[in-house]
């Protein structure tokens, strides 16, 4: 309280125009405190929640089209993507062996009952056996009931044995 009455003291021995030098300064520096500590953080802060706001809209926007699109495509890709309905499953796999380059890696294809197959793929490429494995259960309806993939010698590479079976 004493160091508050030793400035007033001090700021009424100043002449006016020094009072009014001093006040002004004063006030000058609680704007700007007021402005580098209260309103740029405030405004800095808002403008980024609006930025993250409007990404967020976007992104909404674009799932939603998706989402639309992925609808309409799963209501025709039932009616018409499925094929080789008919054929054998078995047969089947070799041909989406073949197409997927994975021959080479075939050590054995077998039958499992009547809609089913077991197939050994020995040094196969992994993102190949990805590949094919979704072609067959989008395009052809195969699905994968117990698979066993190990990481192969090479690099990239997986030995895997896979039992499919066609709904």
């Amino acid at each position: 309280m004493e160091q508050l009455q030793q400035l007033k003291q001090w700021f009424n021995s100043l002449p006016q125009k020094e009072q009014l030098m001093v006040s002004g300064t004063g006030l000058l520096v609680i704007i700007t405190l007021f402005y580098l500590i209260i309103w740029e953080p405030v405004h800095v802060s808002l403008q980024t929640e609006q930025q993250k706001q409007q990404s967020q809209n976007e992104i909404l926007l674009w799932m939603q089209q998706a989402a639309t699109e992925v609808k309409s495509l799963r209501a025709s890709g039932n009616r018409s993507t499925m094929r080789d309905k008919n054929k054998p499953t078995t047969l089947v796999i070799e041909q989406t062996i073949a197409n997927a380059g994975l021959k080479s890696s075939i050590k054995k294809i077998e039958s499992s009952g009547s809609n089913g197959a077991r197939v050994t793929l020995n040094e196969a490429s992994f993102n190949q056996i990805l590949v094919w494995l979704n072609t067959l259960a989008t395009h052809n309806g195969i699905q994968v009931v117990s698979a066993n993939i190990e990481r192969g010698s090479k690099s990239g590479t997986a030995n895997a044995r896979l039992s499919f079976e066609r709904p």
